[in-house]
């Protein structure tokens, strides 16, 4: 038997493993991270997560029990080719996983690294991107760059993304990164412009910006320039890896969310939307614009990530006035801030995207959730596997893109998957 891939999930998170046959079975062949089984924990600083590996995730039940790796605190899960990054946010160090000479999933390496590391991208196949996220003040962010055939840091530099230093605690901005995407002899750097304090408040939030930089990155770089687009609001939410994807022909895609339930405060006044630069080109193209709110009829985008022919898989934020509607209270004073992070509203939709054509059509089958967190996408024999958690339950969900449509998997006896991955491609 070949063992064919891994699953993460979270009570604690699990990542599953497949050890199955050489079928076609699109089940098999597929390595995966988890954010959690369900426990008695109250937040998920308090829950342990696991990485493990499955035979078969479109039947049966997904558990923790008794195996996989367990991970520190509370992970990020990005893969590099066939090398599975495994990165905490408050244990400060990255563990790497690939398949060894027997043919099973073993760990690589690991490396310490002085802040969190928040964001994540890569160099084709070769190497892991990460950076940091800004401190109260004003200091430089740095970029890590971590082989992955070898799972060690290799470069580590100091840059500069955005500073804006007025000399008054509390009126200055700094960019926080959300996307790290290199393409030709360019990197592309999505931020949002913070508060200085170090609150995660966003003064100026109805600008989309890129900073653009010569890459590889030296020490001390800055950006050629900052680019930026009127007509939709920061790029990317908090935590997600994807907020620039790359299409086949090399145009990159960005979403901007601008919410208060997506962690802006305060809201942009402009709408979700999708903005383009195009392959060889380092501004945004006048000509496109992707309004989302009015394709979804108030709709924003929360997440979403590349598939293939010009197609993205999404989750749209839908009902924001069901929590627009709770009472204040003391205890919640903003019960709509940051909700797309919680469980109190399943008021997310899986769609497809056509960059393109600028269509969005809702993926059949699959109920309204809720979902923090979403690693990186694996296409695994054509298919993509999502984790999808109501307030009942959680089930793995195998999507074909082409035709909008889902089939229900295995039970996860967790809160959610972060993500699967094919370590054996």
């Amino acid at each position: 038997m070949n063992q064919l891939g891994i699953v993460s999930v979270l009570s604690a998170s699990v990542l599953l493993a497949a050890c199955g046959s050489d079928s076609d079975s699109s089940s098999e062949g597929v390595v995966g991270a988890s954010y959690g089984f369900k426990s008695s924990a109250g937040s998920d600083s308090n829950e342990a997560e696991y990485l493990v590996t499955q035979d078969n995730i479109m039947e049966g039940t997904l558990s923790a029990q008794g195996t996989g790796y367990e991970q520190l605190s509370w992970n990020f899960f990005y893969n590099v080719g066939n090398t599975l990054f495994v990165t905490g946010y408050t244990n400060f160090t990255t563990q790497s996983y690939a398949v060894d000479d027997n043919n099973e999933v073993s760990e690589l390496a690991t490396f310490l690294f002085d802040k969190p590391l928040v964001m994540f991208g890569s160099v084709g196949d070769e190497a892991l991107l990460a950076t940091d996220s800004p401190s109260p003040g004003h200091d430089t962010r740095l970029l890590y760059t971590v082989d992955a055939a070898t799972g060690f840091a290799t470069k580590k530099v100091n840059y500069t993304i955005h500073d804006e230093d007025t000399g008054v605690p509390g009126q200055g901005t700094m960019g926080w990164a959300t996307a790290l995407v290199v393409r030709d002899d360019k990197m592309f750097v999505p931020f949002h412009k913070l508060d200085d304090l170090g609150y995660y408040t966003t003064p100026d939030a109805d600008t989309a910006y890129v900073a653009v930089y010569d890459y590889p990155l030296e020490e001390g770089a800055e950006p050629l320039k900052v680019i930026s687009d009127t007509r939709t609001s920061h790029i990317g939410v908090n935590g997600m890896t994807s907020s620039l994807i790359t299409a086949d022909s090399g145009d990159i895609y960005s979403f901007s969310n601008g919410t208060v339930s997506g962690g802006f405060n305060p809201a942009s006044t402009k709408p979700s939307g999708i903005l383009k630069i195009a392959n060889g080109e380092t501004e945004f193209d006048t000509d496109y614009f992707f309004n989302i709110e009015e394709a979804t009829d108030g709709g924003t985008i929360f997440w979403f990530d590349y598939v293939s022919d010009n197609k993205a898989i999404a989750r749209i934020l839908v009902n924001e006035d069901e929590c627009n509607a709770v009472v204040p209270t003391e205890e919640n004073p903003s019960p709509c801030s940051w909700a797309a992070y919680g469980r109190d509203f399943y008021n997310q939709k899986l769609v497809v995207i056509d960059l393109v054509e600028q269509t969005v059509t809702d993926v059949a089958d699959v109920p309204l959730h809720a979902k923090r967190y979403t690693s990186p996408i694996n296409i695994i024999d054509g298919k993509i596997f999502v984790s999808i958690e109501t307030a009942d339950d959680a089930y793995v969900y195998q999507v074909d893109v082409d035709t909008a449509t889902a089939v229900k998997g295995a039970k996860i006896e967790g809160k959610t998957v972060k993500g699967f991955f094919d370590l054996f491609n």
